[in-house]
């Protein structure tokens, strides 16, 4: 008789103790399925689950896998906002690329090269003679394309745009990251070019992808009390380093 009340009150603690674990189990669902409430998860689950920690504000998790901006916080490049070898590097690293490669600088879709996303300047040079030295530099967020040649004109000394000196074209299209610049060099003037008429101003305009102009136009005052030019003046195609623009 004493092993039959043995067994039933084993078998009573057993039923008891599985009634308290699903017990435990549904409260556990009904505070979150599960998860954690004191604090945001790990960033390894965070990185299995393809994106950042969703507790802490964009682009300033402690994965690094959040969304960047335009200041620069958060993933630009993605994984690499992740000192290499830590645990969000090798256990985030999925999730920090995917969501990193989507937003960021890094990220940003390129776009045409115009008056409102690049600075322009104008500038003499000593060397070589008889020319000048233009520069557009990228002021925008995103990368920007700076296609074929800019389309130049002096003010009322000359009626058409300056011809393109098609040796000059590069292999591929000049990509201007923020903060960079494309270079072209402007010949003002030749031997037995026609009358010699002296210009103040240079109107610049940049070209479209498929042809034609984009955006507004920009008018620069040309160095000192102007310069000399004549029908032999012509501007290279966009350079990525000043020297080459200064070759023709």
């Amino acid at each position: 008789m004493s092993a039959v009340i043995h067994r039933s009150r084993t078998r009573l603690v057993s039923t008891a103790a599985s009634a308290a674990l699903a017990a435990l189990s549904l409260t556990a669902c009904a505070d979150g399925g599960g998860v954690q409430s004191e604090g945001p998860a790990s960033s390894s689950a965070a990185g299995e689950q393809g994106g950042g920690t969703p507790q802490e504000p964009a682009g300033k998790g402690k994965s690094g896998s959040g969304n960047g901006n335009e200041d620069g916080n958060g993933v630009g490049d993605g994984i690499n906002a992740v000192p290499a070898g830590s645990a969000a590097d090798k256990d985030g690293a999925k999730g920090a690329a995917a969501s990193g490669s989507r937003s960021g600088k890094a990220g940003r879709k390129p776009v045409t090269c115009s008056a409102a996303n690049t600075e322009v300047t104008v500038s003499e040079v000593s060397r070589p003679i008889n020319h000048l030295l233009l520069t557009a530099t990228n002021t925008g967020t995103a990368p920007c394309f700076a296609y074929s040649a800019p389309l130049l004109r002096f003010d009322e000394s000359a009626q058409s745009a300056l011809a393109i000196v098609e040796d000059s074209k590069p292999q591929a299209v000049v990509t201007l990251a923020p903060g960079e610049s494309a270079y072209a060099g402007i010949l003002t003037w030749v031997p037995d070019g026609g009358e010699d008429l002296r210009s103040r101003r240079l109107d610049v305009l940049f070209a479209a992808r498929n042809g034609g102009s984009t955006g507004s136009m920009v008018k620069l005052p040309l160095p000192g009390e102007g310069v000399t030019v004549n029908d032999g003046a012509a501007v290279t195609y966009w350079q990525t380093d000043a020297a080459t623009a200064l070759t023709w």
